[in-house]
């Protein structure tokens, strides 16, 4: 496992490469009032010109929103501390911590990373160098997010758990064949990361960790179950069971709380879909994350099962209710 500094969480200098790219994720989700999001940016500075990839998707009671497009890499967009969207409405800043600042019409947001575990990188122990060829650089683990999302004029006050995610190297999307990524975070202090990739060459590797306090349980071997819905394409969640070398075998289920949320990289598209997790007698929040690209094939498919493709506004999620409200941190 490698863990990175600080310093590490601010852009890095790009390379020459076509596909070199660097992005940067938050998944959270405050079960207690259904409130969540998924947003990513990704900078992209040699390819196609330069492109952002810009993903917005906040679900609510009062709306729910969904947002994933290219947009041309602007000189503005690379903050001195951060990335832009392309179009002013998504910022990502790390001033000592990680902040996200949401700008739509009817949408708007602060959110702030409170609690943070270290920025652990254990892509590299998945398939050693093969590996390390399509994903060079990558951070995954668990955090806990506060702040104000304002929907339609409906205020929350947030207090989320969640993971972030943040990789920078060569990436060459269009070599993805199949990938599952399945994450859950009960608190900052007990998460797990769980992958399992196939590649073009027909490499095939799977591999996760479990967080639990201070210590880092490299897991043995996994096996993800992905519940695909009747499109082919889209998830409805699924199981994933970890055996670990302290003799335990843990299964964890993703039960669905809001529609796959769909999104385009290159050509091939993932579905990512935000889920309450239960580990035991825990629960928490994740994401159950599918790719499936086995032909290789780029045509875009217009019938969806249960997923929020199109941009713009969808209805509202229901309220649950999953415990008594913590106080946000300071």
């Amino acid at each position: 496992m490698h863990v990175y500094p600080a310093k590490d969480e601010l852009p890095h200098e790009p390379g020459a490469h076509e596909y070199w790219q660097e992005s940067f994720v938050l998944f959270f989700g405050d079960l207690r009032q259904s409130v969540g999001g998924y947003l990513r940016l990704g900078h992209e500075p040699n390819f196609n010109g330069g492109q952002v990839a810009t993903w917005t998707n906040i679900w609510s009671p009062a709306g729910t929103f969904h947002k994933a497009v290219d947009l041309p890499l602007r000189p503005e967009d690379r903050l001195e501390n951060g990335f832009g969207s392309g179009d002013d409405t998504l910022r990502y800043e790390f001033d000592g911590r990680i902040r996200w600042t949401i700008h739509e019409e009817d949408l708007q947001g602060v959110l702030t990373v409170v609690e943070d575990g270290p920025a652990i990188d254990g892509y590299a122990g998945g398939d050693g160098k093969h590996l390390g060829e399509f994903v060079t650089n990558h951070v995954d683990t668990g955090v806990r997010v506060v702040g104000t999302l304002t929907v339609k004029g409906t205020t929350y006050e947030v207090d989320a758990y969640g993971i972030r995610d943040h990789g920078w190297g060569i990436r060459k999307w269009d070599d993805m064949r199949a990938l599952r990524w399945t994450v859950a975070a009960f608190d900052t202090r007990d998460h797990f990361i769980a992958v399992s990739f196939i590649l073009a060459d027909n490499a095939h590797t799977t591999f996760g960790w479990v967080v639990r306090g201070d210590e880092v349980i490299k897991t043995k071997d996994l096996d993800i179950i992905a519940f695909i819905n009747s499109d082919g394409a889209t998830n409805r969640g699924g199981i994933t069971r970890m055996n670990l070398p302290t003799g335990e075998i843990l299964e964890a289920r993703f039960e669905p709380i809001f529609p796959s949320m769909g999104s385009w990289i290159h050509g091939v598209m993932g579905f990512d879909t935000a889920c309450v997790v239960r580990w035991g007698d825990k629960v928490g929040f994740g994401c159950f994350e599918t790719v499936n690209n086995l032909q290789g094939g780029k045509e875009h498919p217009a019938v969806f099962d249960r997923a929020t493709v199109a941009d713009g506004w969808y209805p509202g999620v229901l309220p649950l209710d999953y415990g008594k409200r913590r106080e946000p941190a300071a």
